[in-house]
């Protein structure tokens, strides 16, 4: 006759059954020690690459479209840097140019006033020599940095059909600070200009 089992030893033979199972495969050393678990490490948190610190080459669209992060690390913002960017016909090297010469000639604020007067804004436009270019371009506020910008990118491109220099070349940068000039050797204002405009390329990558 067969005899009913407790609950209890029912309890401790299925006790038993898993932990042989846990031991299934582990070396008891002579002794009776048994080794401690290993220990687990945290796994390794991968970082996608939108939460990498992008350079302005990385966020730079397809369509070229407005992306609102600032191209260069310049006291401007980001859509004052694009707006600009744009007036460049999106050209890097001349936008590079530009940035340039306004680090040079007031730090990046719109509000300098130079020359007695004449010269306003960030790339200090002499209203002087410039009046009808400002009012072919519809220009009527130098302290607006984009409208600023908008007069010097028109001169730079009139200085380079004129003297065939290149925004690489400190005959763009000398006869932009005293007017057109064939002289091609460098200056302390084209030295400082170029300098500045190398780190900027260099800070753009390949969008310069």
């Amino acid at each position: 006759m067969k005899t009913k089992r407790s609950l209890a030893s029912v309890a401790l033979e299925l006790a038993a059954v898993l932990l042989a199972a846990s031991l299934a495969g582990c070396t008891i050393p002579a002794g009776g020690a048994v080794p401690a678990a290993p220990a687990i490490s945290a796994p390794a948190i991968a970082i996608l690459p939108e939460e990498q610190a992008a350079s302005a080459a990385d966020l730079w669209s397809d369509d070229h479209g407005h992306i609102d992060v600032p191209l260069l690390d310049v006291p401007l913002a980001a859509e004052t840097q694009w707006d600009i960017f744009k007036q460049c016909g999106q050209d890097g090297r001349l936008f590079c140019a530009v940035m340039a010469i306004a680090s040079v000639e007031s730090g990046f604020d719109a509000q300098t006033v130079g020359d007695g007067g004449d010269s306003l804004g960030m790339m200090q436009i002499n209203t002087r020599w410039h009046t009808d270019r400002m009012e072919a371009l519809g220009v009527t506020d130098l302290t607006d940095p984009v409208q600023c910008a908008a007069v010097a990118v028109d001169y730079l491109l009139e200085l380079e059909g004129i003297t065939g220099a290149r925004t690489e070349d400190h005959q763009l940068y000398t006869s932009y600070n005293a007017g057109p000039s064939d002289r091609t050797s460098p200056t302390e204002y084209s030295e400082a200009a170029l300098e500045i405009y190398w780190t900027y390329i260099a800070e753009m990558g390949e969008m310069a």
